[in-house]
């Protein structure tokens, strides 16, 4: 391994899936490639509807959460004991460009599901 790639890797590593200072947990989530549009699916437990925000541009998606309720991991090691969670935040990059027109989500079960339909790049248009 190259010197210049121990920095990557760390990041790689160490790269939490929580912000301390926002007390936010980032969600899991699965993007599927659907054709026409994409499909995000994004956990979001301890979550009510009202409470959810998403944003949307050409090629990315904001999602940020307050909980009902703060979360409290213990005992997670020498360093960190008992953090506290009270929001979920994820920025993501899609991998394609999408338009808001369109645009559906659904929470369900703890489950936030997108649907944003993609950018077309190119359309015939007939002649008359």
């Amino acid at each position: 391994m190259k010197r210049k790639n121990l920095p990557d890797l760390f990041d790689r590593i160490f790269n939490w899936s929580w912000d301390l200072h926002n007390k936010s947990l980032e969600p899991l989530v699965h993007i599927e490639d659907m054709g026409d549009h994409l499909l995000v699916s994004m956990d979001l437990p301890y979550v009510k509807k009202k409470d959810i925000e998403v944003h949307l541009t050409e090629d990315s998606l904001e999602v940020s959460a307050r909980m009902k309720r703060k979360y409290k991991f213990e005992n997670l090691g020498i360093i960190q004991r008992g953090i506290e969670f009270e929001s979920f935040r994820k920025v993501i990059d899609l991998p394609a460009s999408v338009v808001s027109e369109g645009a559906k989500s659904v929470f369900r079960h703890g489950v936030l599901e997108i649907r944003l339909p993609k950018k077309i790049k190119k359309r015939r248009i007939i002649v008359e």
